[in-house]
């Protein structure tokens, strides 16, 4: 996650049209403690989603965008479900946008993680991309990395990764080939950083549909 002090990945691997993902926790059995705390956990996801959807400048940057190229992202295509993965979140032209609603720790937290799904939903409606292709992957996820304040200082801080020289730059590496490494479509970690580094000069400089004062 994000906000945390452990590396981590920042979201579940991005789905293709040929993989799959188990997404959700297996809820068949669950005590009516556990069922309690799900329904809790969905309410505060749903109402930091509506909040977020209907302030936050970035998201409504990014669904304007989208809109404009065709793509119309509405409220309905992020889903809050409970996840049995440590990321906080995923996204894929199936399924749209996954909120991990059990595991965001914050609405900061979890603005982020919008913000982040929703440069990856743009990309793919802007750009066409082929998300099985791990340069197509390793690009969106370097502007993803840069664009979604998963670089801030303060996150590098609590990860123990601080330091002055190029910081920023060096987390969207580090962070990009973290998520590119778990798709299934690429081999390795080395596959992973050869990819994010061939993309990385061009990627990291697209700040669209934002200016370079956006860059977080």
């Amino acid at each position: 996650m994000t906000s945390t002090t452990k590396e981590s990945k920042a979201e579940l691997p991005l789905l293709t049209r040929t993989g799959k993902l188990v997404l959700t926790v297996d809820n068949s059995n669950e005590t009516p403690e556990q069922k309690s705390k799900r329904e809790k956990e969905c309410k505060r996801c749903e109402d930091w989603k509506d909040e977020i959807i209907q302030k936050n400048t970035m998201v409504k940057t990014l669904l304007g965008a989208m809109k404009r190229a065709g793509c119309n992202f509405e409220k309905k295509h992020f889903r809050c479900v409970p996840c049995d993965n440590s990321g906080s979140g995923g996204f894929s032209a199936e399924e749209g946008i996954i909120l991990c609603q059990n595991h965001f720790i914050s609405r900061p937290h979890m603005e982020e993680t919008v913000v982040h799904e929703l440069i990856h939903a743009f990309d793919y409606c802007k750009y066409n991309l082929d998300l099985t292709n791990c340069k197509h992957h390793a690009c969106t996820e370097v502007r993803a990395a840069s664009l979604s304040g998963d670089c801030k200082l303060m996150r590098e801080f609590l990860r123990g990764k601080f330091r002055v020289k190029k910081q920023h730059q060096e987390c969207v590496r580090r962070r990009a080939i973290l998520s590119v490494k778990y798709n299934p479509s690429c081999k390795d970690e080395e596959q992973a950083r050869n990819a994010v580094n061939s993309v990385f000069e061009s990627c990291y400089a697209d700040t669209t549909p934002f200016g370079d004062h956006d860059r977080k």
